[in-house]
């Protein structure tokens, strides 16, 4: 089988780094895997082969017939049996290319998000609703994730769950007594940074101990190192940019906090359960479908800073406690997240589509 993965951009976030393994996890098996973006990025994704870019310079580029001719042409060479768009502006590009591919290979969405959260009027609605027409069979991340894009778009198309999988990370802390509170993700609005200072800053105040770490790159850092900088929070917040393994910037212990707003299912955590590592969370999207599978989650009510910071300090006071919790999850974790239990789900709907 040919499968061609469709990314945004060469950047580190979850969708692209995904595809990126899932692919490469295929080509192991024996597969021919192309991996072809929409515009350029220097983030080295972890596929061994050569990552195409169609080099577009803007969303508008989406529209331009010349780039759907581009890519056909690039379809028609390569021949494969799938396509699969891969979040960002991915499904809009291959519904609209898919008028000029003659071979009609099967096409399909991995939905790795929550789709109506970027929903801004009706007409963006029907369009996704639109793209979603064209395509053959849709994949999510998270039965939220699914639940979301049916009631939003009512797309009549094969539709399964199937949870990410993940390169389990190299992982080997230097052991120090002060914590590391560690956030690793975008500076987007979902990721609410805003909100993780605000408590932050409230968790020193009570007397927390440790420094808190941001991995990740985006287009609100600027505003969230004002905001550290407003609350005189500057010792106790290192920004450390992007890494392709962000673990290795960690000492133990090691606790993640993720306040997002909304998820369909961050990779984050599930490295985090895979390498015993507590999390604390707001219990948002497809984070709270895990906490059945993995009860050493803290998942707290979404906005509730105060439980959040109670989680916190609980965390820290018991860690031994919490993380004896997270060594009996490890295994379970490992399987549920497996890259090759992944790729025969994402293989197995492949061939019923």
């Amino acid at each position: 089988m040919k499968i061609l993965f469709l990314i945004h951009k060469k950047q580190a976030r979850g969708q692209e780094v995904f595809a990126a393994q899932l692919a490469q996890e295929f080509v192991q098996q024996g597969l021919e895997v192309n991996l072809v973006s929409l515009y350029p990025g220097s983030f080295a994704l972890p596929f061994e082969g050569n990552i195409q870019c169609l080099g577009l310079n803007s969303s508008k580029a989406i529209w331009n017939p010349r780039n759907w001719k581009v890519f056909a042409d690039l379809v028609a060479d390569f021949q494969p049996q799938i396509i699969q768009a891969n979040g960002g502006d991915t499904l809009k590009f291959l519904a609209l290319s898919s008028f000029l591919i003659s071979d009609k290979p099967k096409l399909i969405f991995n939905n790795g998000g929550v789709m109506s959260h970027y929903i801004r009027n009706e007409i963006q609605r029907k369009a996704n609703a639109f793209f979603l027409r064209r395509m053959n069979g849709l994949v999510s991340v998270s039965k939220f994730s699914q639940t979301d894009l049916e009631n939003t778009f009512f797309p009549r198309r094969p539709h399964q769950v199937i949870p990410i999988g993940i390169q389990i990370p190299a992982y080997n802390p230097k052991e120090r007594g002060d914590f590391t509170w560690v956030h690793i993700g975008g500076f987007t609005a979902e990721k609410n940074h805003l909100g993780l200072i605000e408590i932050f800053n409230r968790a020193v105040i009570q007397g927390i101990k440790g420094n808190l770490r941001l991995i990740g790159e985006g287009p609100l850092r600027r505003e969230i190192e004002k905001e550290v900088q407003v609350k005189n929070l500057e010792s106790r917040v290192g920004f450390l940019g992007v890494s392709e393994n962000p673990w290795l910037e960690v000492t133990k212990p090691t606790v993640l906090l993720l306040p997002s707003t909304i998820e369909g299912m961050p990779a984050v955590i599930a490295e985090a359960l895979c390498l015993a590592i507590p999390v604390i969370a707001y219990a948002v999207g497809g984070i709270a479908e895990l906490k059945s599978e993995f009860p050493s989650l803290v998942l707290v009510p979404e906005k509730d800073q105060s439980s959040f910071l109670q989680a916190m300090v609980s965390v820290q006071e018991n860690y031994e406690q919490y993380l004896a919790k997270c060594l009996k999850d490890i295994e379970k974790a490992k399987s549920y997240f497996s890259l090759k239990r992944a790729s025969r789900d994402f293989f197995n709907f492949y061939t019923q589509v």
